[in-house]
C-alpha cells in the first residue's frame, strides 16, 4: 500500500513521539523531518519511510525499545479487556475473527480503545472459510501489537482444533509497540501459545526479501497466511500477488480506510493477494 497525503502529518507525529520517548531533542526532530522529506513520495509505502526514520532515531539515541513502558501498560489493559469481552463473541469463525479484529483497536498513534458498543465489522466470511479449507495443515500468523496476543488466542485454538498447526510469528527485536521475542519471554506468552516463531526482523510489517527460515517456507507453501494489523497490511500488500493472505485489522487511519473502501474505525477481515485485491471496496 502506497502513501497518500494523510500519511505526511502522521509520520511527523511518529517522529515527535519516538524522539521524545527516546530522550532526543529538537535538533534530532528537525533532522528527521529533513530525512522524511527526502524519503517521502507516492512510490513508497508508509512503513518503508517509518522504518528508515525509526532506525535513524535508534542509531542517534541508542534507545532500542522506546515503547517499553507503553507496551507494559498495553498488555495489562489488553489481558483484562480480552477476558471481559470474550463472551460477547460466539466461538464461531465469524465471532473469533471479530474478536481478533477488536484486538487491533489500540495503537500509540491513534485515540483508540476497545469499543464493543460501537463495534463495526465488514468481513468476507464465506471466502475465508473456503481459504481455510483449501490450505494445508499449517498456518503462518503474523502478529501485530503486544496486546493483540490475548485476542488472537481463541482464533489460534479454533484453527488448532481443526487440525491446523499455527506458527505465531513475532518480531525478533522491538519496534514501536509490536510484539517481540523479548516481550514473549518477559510475559511468559510461550506457555499460552506453544509455537511462537521469530520473523528475524525489527521493522514495522515485513518485506518480502526479509523472509527467512520457517517464515519463508510457510509463505512459499500452501499454508494459510494470516496478517494482523495495518503495518502488516501496508507492507505485505506490496507483494501479496504471490499468494492469498487473510488480513484482520481495524482501519485506524484515513489512508488505510480509503485503500480498503472502509470508514475510519471499521474492523475488517478479508482475503487479499492472489485471490483478492489490494485496493478493494468490501
Amino acid at each position: 500500500m502506497k502513501t497518500r497525503d494523510h500519511c505526511y502529518p502522521c509520520l511527523k507525529r511518529l517522529i515527535q513521539q519516538v524522539v521524545s520517548l527516546s530522550a532526543g531533542n529538537g535538533t534530532l526532530v528537525r533532522r528527521c523531518y529533513d530525512s522524511m522529506d527526502g524519503l517521502y513520495g507516492p512510490e513508497k509505502s508508509p512503513p518503508e519511510i517509518s522504518n528508515r526514520l525509526l532506525q535513524y532515531i535508534k542509531e542517534q539515541t541508542g534507545v532500542t525499545d522506546p515503547f517499553a513502558e507503553h507496551k507494559l501498560a498495553e498488555i495489562r489493559q489488553a489481558r483484562q479487556a480480552a477476558e471481559e469481552f470474550k463472551n460477547l463473541f460466539p466461538p464461531t469463525l465469524e465471532g473469533l475473527l471479530k474478536f481478533a479484529a477488536l484486538g487491533n483497536s489500540l495503537d500509540f498513534f491513534a485515540d483508540s480503545a476497545y469499543d464493543v458498543r460501537n463495534f463495526r465489522f465488514v468481513g468476507e466470511i464465506e471466502a475465508i472459510q473456503r481459504r481455510i479449507a483449501q490450505s494445508n495443515g499449517s498456518v503462518l500468523l503474523f502478529a501485530d501489537n503486544v496486546g493483540e496476543f490475548f485476542f488472537d488466542q481463541p482464533l489460534i485454538r479454533f484453527l488448532e482444533e481443526r487440525g491446523k498447526r499455527v506458527h505465531y510469528a513475532v518480531k525478533e527485536g522491538p519496534v514501536q509497540n509490536d510484539l517481540s521475542m523479548a516481550d514473549v519471554k518477559l510475559h511468559g506468552l510461550h506457555t499460552l501459545v506453544g509455537n511462537i516463531i521469530s520473523t528475524g526482523t525489527d521493522e514495522v510489517g515485513i518485506r518480502r526479501e526479509q523472509m527467512q527460515g520457517r517464515v519463508k517456507e510457510l509463505w512459499e507453501s500452501d499454508a494459510l497466511v494470516i496478517a494482523k494489523g495495518m503495518g502488516n497490511y501496508e507492507t505485505i500488500s506490496e507483494f501479496d500477488e504471490e499468494r492469498p493472505v487473510l488480513y484482520i485489522l481495524k482501519a485506524k487511519c484515513k489512508t488505510v480506510a480509503e485503500a480498503l473502501g472502509l470508514s475510519v474505525g471499521e474492523h475488517t477481515s478479508f482475503i487479499g493477494g492472489a485471490h483478492g485485491s489490494k485496493e478493494r471496496v468490501l
